[in-house]
């Protein structure tokens, strides 16, 4: 359903935001309810008489929608430009700061190049394959049980090294953002739809001073929710404290 790789390379924020829109409608056809009716037909053979028969007109259904880190970015513009496609919405570890704001960037560079897109990062370096250590740069938990852990520290808990692993198989070029001025459409009280806020008490990308920024700041007139995962970090559904992570979200979306 997504987008091919084009031939810049970069992933553009409002592409994921077309993407993703696809996606729930495509979902919201399949997973559609039914409104049963009764439609009134001829009479096969050209009679003047009719027939009765039961018709099921296929409704969308709308899904809910999560987001995490810089993907809770796309899914709150796709909230703000697609309120109907979605029944709720979670920001989960959003990245978002109303503090900074992207510039437009030149033109991409010549292959080879080494410059910067005045948006969050050297190209080259944006370009450069992912490593184990990178790959685990979402675990920053180093408290275990409600206390600094100096093992913790030195050895990487094992979902991240699992997670690591499993990442350099599958995903070893890192992602290459581009136009991230695109971003800056991201205004929480454009949002309104029932919203969930939730991330790790300790995460570093999305401290506790952003996310009630964003939280205070959701539109009114629907249901929201703040919730704050103790003893975890940018990665809740990866750790060991997942089960809550889980837990909070199935609540917030009516699982039983």
């Amino acid at each position: 359903m997504g987008t091919p790789r084009d031939a810049s390379g970069y992933v553009e924020p409002l592409r994921c935001v077309s993407d993703a829109i696809s996606v729930l409608n495509w979902i919201g056809r399949r997973e559609g309810g039914r409104r049963g009716g009764r439609e009134v037909g001829g009479v096969e053979g050209g009679g003047g008489g009719g027939c009765e028969h039961e018709t099921a007109e296929v409704l969308p259904r709308r899904p809910a929608l999560l987001g995490w880190s810089h993907g809770a970015l796309i899914a709150q513009i796709v909230a703000q430009r697609h309120s109907d496609a979605i029944s709720k919405l979670i920001l989960y570890g959003s990245t978002y700061n109303p503090n900074v704001r992207y510039s437009i960037p030149p033109p991409p560079p010549i292959p080879g190049e080494v410059t910067n897109d005045e948006d969050d990062f050297p190209l080259h370096l944006i370009a450069a394959r992912n490593e184990y250590d990178g790959a685990m740069e979402d675990f920053t938990n180093s408290i275990e049980n409600g206390g600094a852990s100096d093992e913790a520290r030195i050895f990487p808990p094992p979902p991240a090294m699992l997670f690591a692993e499993a990442a350099l198989v599958a995903d070893p070029i890192k992602v290459r953002w581009h136009n991230l001025h695109q971003l800056n459409e991201c205004h929480p009280s454009m949002v309104k739809v029932p919203t969930m806020v939730i991330a790790g008490d300790q995460d570093p990308y999305a401290p506790m001073f952003t996310q009630a920024e964003l939280f205070t700041n959701l539109g009114k007139g629907v249901d929201r929710i703040w919730t704050i995962i103790a003893n975890a970090d940018h990665a809740v559904h990866l750790s060991d404290v997942r089960h809550r992570f889980v837990e909070s979200v199935d609540n917030f979306l009516g699982i039983r």
